[in-house]
């Protein structure tokens, strides 16, 4: 899996914007907003591939010889551990 920025090393650029000019520069609510849908994007790609490849299924048949394949789900909800969003 790729390395993902921290939230703080991805809201990095606007404190460099601060730091450079040495200004105080107010950021407005959709600056943030928009940084932080970025974040959260970056986040949900990783998952789904993680999901994707980590989903296992498993044959539910009701009657030998039948076929119902059914995706474990804990096996989705555990590909992508939350301690990964730091």
């Amino acid at each position: 899996m790729e390395k993902i920025p921290t939230a703080e090393e991805f809201l990095k650029d606007l404190q460099h914007e601060y730091e450079e000019t040495g200004e105080y520069k107010m950021y407005f609510a959709i600056d943030i907003s928009n940084k932080l849908k970025e974040f959260a994007k970056l986040h949900v790609e990783a998952a789904l591939k993680e999901a994707a490849y980590k989903s296992e299924c498993y044959n539910k048949s009701k009657f030998p010889g039948d076929e119902n394949w059914v995706v474990d789900m804990e096996s989705i909800l555990n590909s992508y551990p939350l301690t990964n969003i730091k």
